[in-house]
């Protein structure tokens, strides 16, 4: 019983393959028998779950993410788990990853082996990594077979992903088994590609055959998760240089891999594509073909020498999104008297037709501009709300040092218990002329037992004085980094978008509303106002659980501290929801607690000043 009383949890994680699809009751089941049989305590929220998930991802796996937080903020004392493949398939990202499980003063199990993993010295340390190294490898050998087999089937011009607009997969079938999976040509679909080229050829822009495409509520190609359910012009776009349309099946253009402890794709040579002509899935003919791809390679040069892709200039640009639709908010050319101006416009609307998006309403660039920068370093940047949110933090601090003061009797006398237990042993060890196994186990395990205790009871005392002048470096800081953000709102919109960006949470909505004066926009988000302490704000020597966080680059969390304990787990920052209502405010990645009486307004872009939304708000044309 050699985790009696012990709180425990268990980490389960399953890949996409399809025969895994029990593997997660399979694990869970397991690992809680094993528990069972060893006296450990299981909580259900203490169950953690990553499905579809391979053993490579660190940065997109809730379940590991929230477990390593839980063991950071003492929630629990053991993880079981079955094996270190289902931890992670990287060397170097297991290795630490299970160090800083270990350095939370979490024990880890693997039920499989019925073996505890330790890192006491240099030895415990080569093997984890020995171990973490065979996974690793029999990662890649899968993934070699696996691109192997797809090659294989690529070049004999069959199915080796998923549907393509314009074609149906059709399965081949010997008896009751799948022998192979076909394309097969969709009539339905091949007479709207035909229609894209057609008209693409004819001159007609991409805009114009969306728009109408949308309006007489022709199906567009199916997008998965990220899709609205309606045709977009980089879609036609992509349709009209797929070279599959003219029966030439091209493969291998793009490489899965992982960076950075996530999936990416990057562009292979193109010595490397696998190109299969199949002339019984040709849709278009040569002649069409041609046409289109001389129209688009002089478009191609027109966007080039436009300077397509270059940064956003304006503020707002790729921050905001249409409170309508989702879509994003754009920058377009607009009239005010006979003067043109910049004017922030739905681009949905604009490019997929109202049947898409009804929100037709266009503003001023620089009025909105002015009024959000305006806004946030008046109310979001304000001294007020950073003092509220840095009391919450004291407060709640304050309770959970008292709930650890209240622990250290209990702990104080297992300690004692346990350390009377092993003088025990000891002296009946001395007594006998041979040494059992059995006891010299027992007298291994206890020892553990309180070198483990022993350290939360330091941590335990040390605590308060830590946390004590931790918050008082923080909130000098904090002050300075206020300081210094009020100051760049008001310079280069890069460097204003920058701040935005570290402040908000999510995107910024911007929604249609009547007026007095007309349509204006609502403006909406979720400010964040741990950028204050991001860059280093919290790196001195604080307890464990506190002394880390996270900053942004280019707008993506990027980890201050080394390894996998940083990666994404600030659960989001502190977020203070702009809103009539209270809603969570979160303080960094441990700590969480309800909003105080302060109320944050809404902001109207239409309006020089912020109000509640029950109250009535002077307005100034922008």
């Amino acid at each position: 019983m050699k985790l009696f009383g012990l709180r425990c949890a268990i980490y389960a994680r399953r890949s996409k393959e399809e025969h895994q699809a029990a593997s997660i009751e399979v694990q869970t089941g397991e690992g809680s028998r094993y528990l069972t049989n060893h006296g450990g305590t299981l909580a259900p929220e203490h169950v953690f779950v990553d499905a579809d998930h391979g053993r490579a991802e660190f940065k997109k796996r809730p379940g590991l993410i929230a477990m390593l937080n839980a063991a950071e903020r003492g929630e629990f004392d053991v993880v079981v788990v079955r094996d270190e493949s289902r931890l992670g398939g990287d060397t170097n990202r297991t290795s630490l990853f299970i160090q800083d499980l270990l350095d939370a003063g979490v024990r880890l199990f693997y039920y499989f082996t019925d073996e505890e993993v330790t890192i006491d010295g240099a030895v415990d340390k080569f093997m984890i990594n020995v171990r973490n190294f065979a996974s690793e490898l029999e990662r890649e050998k899968i993934s070699q077979r696996t691109h192997e087999h797809l090659m294989t089937k690529a070049r004999r011009g069959l199915v080796v992903g998923g549907r393509v607009y314009g074609y149906d997969n059709a399965e081949v079938r010997g008896g009751e088994q799948r022998i192979r999976v076909e394309y097969k040509i969709n009539e339905e679909q091949a007479a709207i590609i035909r229609e894209l080229f057609k008209r693409y050829a004819d001159g007609e822009g991409l805009r114009s055959i969306v728009k109408d495409l949308n309006a007489r509520r022709v199906p567009p190609p199916r997008a998965g998760k990220r899709g609205t359910g309606s045709w977009a012009t980089s879609a036609v776009w992509s349709m009209l240089r797929r070279e599959r349309y003219r029966g030439i099946l091209v493969w291998n253009t793009r490489e899965k891999t992982y960076k950075g402890g996530t999936k990416v794709r990057i562009a292979r040579d193109p010595s490397e594509w696998i190109r299969t002509e199949v002339p019984h899935l040709r849709i278009v003919d040569d002649e069409l073909w041609f046409a289109v791809q001389a129209r688009a390679q002089a478009q191609e040069h027109r966007e080039t020498r436009r300077g397509a892709g270059r940064p956003a200039r304006h503020l707002l640009s790729g921050l905001a999104r249409c409170g309508q639709c989702g879509g994003p908010m754009t920058v377009t050319n607009g009239k005010r008297s006979y003067e043109t101006v910049k004017v922030y416009g739905c681009a949905y609307s604009r490019d997929r037709g109202k049947t898409v998006c009804a929100n037709t309403l266009r503003r001023p660039v620089d009025g909105i501009n002015d009024a959000v920068a305006r806004w946030i370093s008046q109310t979001v940047l304000s001294e007020a709300l950073l003092l509220d949110v840095i009391q919450h933090v004291r407060t709640l601090l304050a309770e959970r040092t008292t709930k650890t003061t209240t622990d250290l009797p209990r702990m104080e006398k297992e300690a004692a218990r346990l350390r009377t237990e092993i003088d025990r042993l000891v002296t009946a060890l001395a007594t006998i002329d041979q040494k059992p196994e059995a006891v010299i186990r027992a007298i291994a395990d206890r020892q553990e037992e309180l070198s483990a205790l022993e350290a939360r009871l330091r941590g335990a005392k040390a605590a308060p004085e830590a946390i004590q002048l931790e918050l008082r470096r923080m909130e000098a800081e904090a002050r300075r980094r206020l300081d210094e953000l009020k100051g760049t709102l008001t310079r280069k919109p890069e460097q204003a978008r920058e701040v935005i960006s570290m402040l908000f949470e999510g995107p910024i909505k911007l929604t249609p509303i009547e007026t007095p004066e007309g349509k204006r926009f609502w403006v909406e988000g979720s400010a964040n106002l741990w950028a204050l302490f991001a860059a280093g704000c919290l790196k001195s020597a604080s307890p464990a659980g506190y002394a880390r966080s996270c900053t942004r680059q280019n707008g993506v969390r990027q980890p201050l501290c080394r390894g996998s304990s940083c990666r994404e787990r600030c659960e989001r920052s502190r977020e203070v929801r702009l809103s009539s209502r209270r809603r969570p405010v979160r303080l960094g990645r441990y700590c969480r607690i309800q909003s105080s009486s302060r109320l944050l307004p809404m902001w109207d872009a239409s309006a020089h000043r912020c109000s509640h939304p029950d109250q009535g708000a002077d307005r100034t044309d922008l």
